[in-house]
């Protein structure tokens, strides 16, 4: 029988981490070990209720249940899935920005904002999130597009935040890196994501995290991103853009 995981509280432990995906990573070391490490980056740990561990995978939305033995409750057919292919390319191949046809105001946005270390680890996400996304809400008008973690001028460790500094509602973009996502980072840097995301949350702003895979399904994207944002919080009117 697995330990009985509860709610980690403000801060989560390794110990934590190592108990709530016991299940799951065992699991995965026998029937799939040469992925493992893949598969785990997209699961999140939804709680462990009535007897049961809850996984979800962050892209396909899809369930893997174990009891508290461990032994395998239901599986749907993508929660498993950690290849998506349908705009990047197959899981570490990294197509260059010169591969897609930007607006100029795109790449001249990036080239002016970014640092080359950004360019090169956020680049291709920033550029697609700007010519798909922002780019038709804002007419390609990137003027107020400011980078950096609004509440504060220090960086969080494997993310970078944009942010439109004179839009009416309080939304942030954050680009989450994989160290976040497949959970390469230390406790301390995955605990200090999480209240920096906490910290938005709390001072009102929409924090709307990107990963690489979420753009591989631009469509839904295209069609859910402008009710989040109308759904935001209202600026204050005396707000001055940091």
């Amino acid at each position: 029988m697995y330990e009985k995981v509860m709610s980690p509280g403000k801060n989560l432990t390794k110990r934590w981490l190592e108990n709530a995906f016991a299940p799951l990573n065992d699991y995965l070391e026998r029937e799939h070990p040469n992925e493992k490490n893949q598969i785990l980056g997209y699961l999140m740990f939804m709680g462990n209720d009535e007897g049961k561990f809850y996984y979800k995978n962050k892209i396909t939305r899809s369930y893997i249940v174990f009891n508290q033995a461990g032994a395998l409750v239901s599986n749907s057919d993508s929660a498993l899935q950690y290849q998506f292919d349908e705009m990047f390319g197959p899981r570490g191949e990294y197509r260059a920005m010169q591969d897609y046809r930007l607006h100029p105001n795109v790449t001249r946005w990036i080239e002016r904002n970014l640092s080359k270390a950004d360019e090169a680890k956020y680049g291709l996400e920033v550029g697609v999130f700007l010519q798909e996304l922002w780019g038709p809400m804002v007419n390609y008008d990137f003027s107020d597009l400011k980078v950096g973690y609004p509440l504060s001028r220090s960086r969080l460790p494997f993310c970078l935040h944009i942010y439109p500094s004179k839009s009416r509602t309080l939304v942030a973009f954050q680009f989450v890196g994989d160290e976040i996502v497949e959970r390469r980072c230390s406790i301390k840097q995955y605990n200090d994501y999480l209240h920096r995301e906490r910290e938005l949350t709390i001072a009102g702003w929409l924090g709307i995290a990107i990963i690489r895979e979420m753009l591989e399904h631009i469509s839904s994207l295209r069609r859910d991103l402008p009710l989040l944002v109308q759904r935001a919080d209202i600026r204050d009117p005396e707000h001055r853009p940091i």
